[in-house]
């Protein structure tokens, strides 16, 4: 059996959009339906991500490259020994088979996406893809406790973060939305502006501490000079 990064990642977003959708029709219990809708969209985030790594070079997608071509170098060595003796009983088919690898998290992906790919990912998805991934990993590592006004607004913004990435994949993937193409939220116009604007709002508060760690480390004069830049690009 094989199973593509492709096909893993459209089945996670498949899933994710049913248990959402199942979610809203329950009126009491289904707390597994949320769970499963958080894990598998941001399982199906991270596996599309690492196919557009994989499509550019399949090194990418590893933690340490250098374990990769380790990996690579004894796979050939294995593959070249079976056809010089067929009798050889060991198969290796992926590098995974010859070394135990690591595959980058879903932070790293965004990162190596957007600079080794130049990639250019929205700041809204982002973060809304970085919302997610907090509450999965609460959800993986801990416990999870929210009231029902975050829990409404956890699910509004899983639909922003369904739409959101399937939107942005489509255009770094091929036929994907044949994949995918029942799986649709609609969305009034809103609820969509509502939820956009919440997530600019954490978006410029990110960037604000960002500003202001960055001044703090600067000394006068180079502060000066980039206040004077700002001015002139702003």
């Amino acid at each position: 059996m094989k199973y593509t990064l492709i096909e893993n990642g459209t089945d996670s977003f498949k899933s994710a959009f049913e248990n959402i959708e199942k979610f809203g029709g329950i009126t009491q219990g289904g707390r597994h339906r949320l769970k499963d809708a958080v894990i598998f969209l941001n399982h199906g985030v991270e596996i599309l991500l690492k196919y557009i790594l994989q499509e550019h070079h399949p090194s990418f997608i590893f933690n340490k490259i250098d374990s990769y071509l380790d990996a690579k170098k004894n796979l050939k060595k294995i593959s070249l020994d079976t056809r010089k003796n067929p009798e050889n009983k060991k198969v290796a088919r992926t590098v995974f088979d010859v070394k135990n690898l690591q595959t980058v998290g879903i932070a790293e992906a965004l990162r190596r996406v957007e600079y080794l790919c130049d990639i250019e990912i929205p700041l809204e998805f982002k973060n809304s893809i970085s919302a997610i991934n907090e509450i999965r990993n609460q959800i993986m590592h801990y416990e999870v406790d929210i009231d029902d006004s975050e829990k409404e607004k956890l699910i509004t913004r899983l639909k922003y973060c369904y739409q959101e990435s399937v939107d942005f994949f489509k255009v770094h993937i091929d036929n994907l939305e044949h994949e995918i193409v029942m799986s649709r939220f609609e969305f009034t116009h809103e609820e969509y502006e509502e939820e956009r604007e919440a997530i600019w709002e954490e978006v410029m508060e990110y960037e604000r501490i960002r500003r202001e760690e960055l001044y703090r480390n600067l000394s006068e004069d180079d502060l000066y000079d980039l206040m004077l830049y700002e001015s002139r690009i702003y």
